[in-house]
């Protein structure tokens, strides 16, 4: 299937590494050109630099109030000020059960998930053309809570409602949709994977094999697997889906809806 991303632009945080890379390395292939965005400025050059041509860099903390006009700008001098879509992803919240986590952690879990992305989307929504694509990447947690992943329980499912809002409000000009992954094979599941297995004194690879036993696939998913999903749902072959959370997830989730 020809997605339709020759020339088109796109915006995507996290693009250092994991997930968010993983999606920004199927819309390069496909014939777009991409801006990454991520915290550590040499680990965000090496991943442009490896995607080539079509990839630049933009170094920035998405939880700082100026982060919006930082990418604006940086949109302005990669493609002349002119976007087709944007990735909305970022590091996972603080992990620990509700009444553990301090002030602190739940103030920059609510930076990290919801105040960020608004302030990016303020900036970039009025960059984005007839037919633009936003995409955040969320969590199984959106349908259904996960143990130790306390602040993500709380407010991803509020990133999915800001999803169905936005999805009205901006229809039919541009798209809003997420992407729940469940279990990957990336640095965030591998240090999850020892935290739980330090605190059940075993190995982290025997606590994932127990996690994949609970998932219908039996294994973790592959990043290209979820890249594949990501940069369908910003192209424009999927150009009447909107307001939809999917799930990419091996079968983890069971809840209904």
């Amino acid at each position: 299937m020809d997605l339709g991303l020759d020339g088109r632009t796109y915006v995507v945080g996290g693009g250092s590494r994991g997930l968010g890379h993983a999606v920004a390395e199927v819309l390069v292939r496909e014939g777009a050109r991409v801006l990454l965005l991520g915290r550590d400025e040499d680990s965000l050059a090496a991943a442009a630099a490896a995607l080539g041509g079509p990839a630049a860099a933009c170094p920035v903390d998405v939880t700082s109030p100026d982060a919006g006009e930082t990418v604006a700008r940086a949109v302005g001098e990669a493609f002349g000020g002119s976007l087709d879509g944007i990735l909305v992803n970022h590091g996972g919240p603080p992990t620990g059960q509700a009444l553990a986590l301090t002030e602190e952690q739940w103030r920059h879990a609510f930076e990290l998930c919801v105040a960020g992305p608004l302030r990016l989307l303020r900036s970039l929504v009025p960059l984005l053309g007839d037919g633009g694509s936003i995409a955040f990447v969320t969590s199984s947690t959106v349908r259904q809570p996960m143990p130790g992943l306390d602040s993500s329980n709380v407010l991803r499912p509020g990133v999915a409602g800001l999803i169905k809002t936005l999805a009205h409000q901006l229809a039919p000009r541009i798209r809003v949709n997420g992407v729940a992954p469940g279990r990957f094979a990336t640095e965030r599941s591998v240090a999850l994977a020892e935290e739980r297995a330090a605190a059940e004194g075993i190995t982290a690879d025997e606590q994932m094999a127990a996690t994949a036993t609970t998932i219908p696939f039996g294994r973790y998913g592959e990043p290209p697997e979820f890249g594949r999903v990501a940069a369908f749902i910003l192209s424009p072959a999927a150009s009447y889906v909107t307001g939809a959370n999917v799930q990419v997830d091996g079968g983890l989730v069971v809840a209904i809806p």
